[in-house]
């Protein structure tokens, strides 16, 4: 009987888990105090917002942007804190960080609505409309092999391609980053595919740590299978095709999620009845209700109107690339700024546009 503890008996990542989760608890209790105000020499109040920095390529990019934006134009500081799914959650909910730019309710959308109906967090606006997620292989596999669906990733000669070389009998898949809430929903959904029974879950600490081992195979033209979502550079970059499942309803996500749960509860006993392909959710700018209420108002209307459009971030990202400036997130801030003017300028006053195109001037 295939029960979640088959599922986790693979993974080989357990320790860095409890790492990752003493590192965001010290962080979220050195991140309290968001929206603090700090005295200038001038009789004006400033503030420094601290936004989550949610370990992934777009919101680099997006709180790069934010930062430049918000310490040139409006001369208020910005300080990024590293943390994971849950302790973002708690850091928001709390007040201990400001604004999360790029949230996506749809993995954790019990909470979300909780959180919203208590008025704990708000909502600003979209950062830049809707995220897809899915599971991937390479086209060529696809092509050559007949793989259209995920039933079609039992065939043993298919499993064959996707070896893991730690268990040759099974293949690997490389599931969301460690510490996020579509680590625990695709290990669910593997679960009551009957996947687990084929494939072994190769779980990354991190969103660079999945880029490397998806993009490595795309380069040596070798078969891989794993999670991944867009907009972003890898998937805009390399031909993929998005395996199919059973279309979302809200009957099968609510399986999926007492699934989820019933992993991080450590249920070995339950198994969801339904899985489903995940459906494209908003990506949203949210505040916590001390910032919605107590930050600069100048600050809350510029988060209501952000909105950095996916062609745009999936340019400036593909961009970074081609150039080898990732990690070096200002840069990609700065070349967005530059190339789509006419979009950022909507988002603020004439003088603070000014200030920021002043500030471009001088920038590398």
């Amino acid at each position: 009987m295939i029960t979640l503890n088959n599922l986790w008996t693979n993974v080989r990542t357990r320790m860095v888990l409890l790492l990752l989760a003493l590192v965001g608890a010290a962080l979220v209790a050195g991140a309290c105090g968001g929206g603090e105000k700090t005295t200038t020499t001038g009789s004006a109040q400033k503030v420094t917002v601290k936004i989550q920095d949610n370990t992934f390529e777009t919101n680099w990019i997006e709180n790069a942007i934010v930062k430049f934006i918000v310490e040139k134009g409006y001369g208020h500081q910005v300080e990024e804190v590293v943390l994971n799914t849950v302790a973002g959650q708690t850091a928001l909910q709390k007040g201990d960080i400001d604004v999360n730019i790029e949230l996506w309710p749809g993995n954790f959308q019990d909470w979300y609505n909780e959180e919203i109906a208590k008025g704990t967090i708000v909502k600003l606006g979209d950062i830049y409309g809707g995220g897809d997620q899915f599971w991937v292989i390479p086209q060529w596999v696809s092509e050559q092999y007949k793989v259209k669906t995920v039933e079609d990733m039992k065939r043993p000669e298919v499993v064959k391609l996707f070896e893991d070389p730690e268990d040759p009998k099974k293949g690997a898949f490389f599931n969301c980053i460690i510490g996020w809430q579509c680590q625990a929903i695709n290990a669910a959904k593997l679960n009551t595919y009957g996947l687990d029974t084929f494939y072994n879950v190769v779980e990354p600490g991190s969103a660079a740590a999945l880029d490397v081992a998806l993009v490595g195979a795309m380069k040596k033209k070798q078969p891989v299978f794993g999670y991944y979502w867009a907009p972003t550079s890898i998937y805009g970059a390399y031909e993929w095709h998005i395996l199919e499942e059973p279309t979302w309803t809200k009957e099968c996500w609510d399986e999926v999620l007492k699934g989820r749960d019933a992993i991080a509860k450590g249920d070995a006993a339950y198994t969801a009845k339904l899985a489903c392909a995940y459906e494209t959710q908003p990506t949203e700018v949210v505040v916590s209700k001390r910032f919605a209420e107590e930050g600069p108002p100048e600050l809350v209307d510029f988060f209501k109107k952000i909105n950095v459009g996916t062609a745009q971030v999936s340019q400036t990202a593909a961009w970074a690339v081609e150039n080898d400036i990732q990690g070096e997130w200002d840069k990609a801030a700065i070349y967005y700024l530059k190339t789509y003017e006419d979009r950022w300028t909507t988002w603020m006053p004439a003088d603070k546009v000014q200030k920021v195109k002043e500030a471009l001037q001088t920038a590398s």
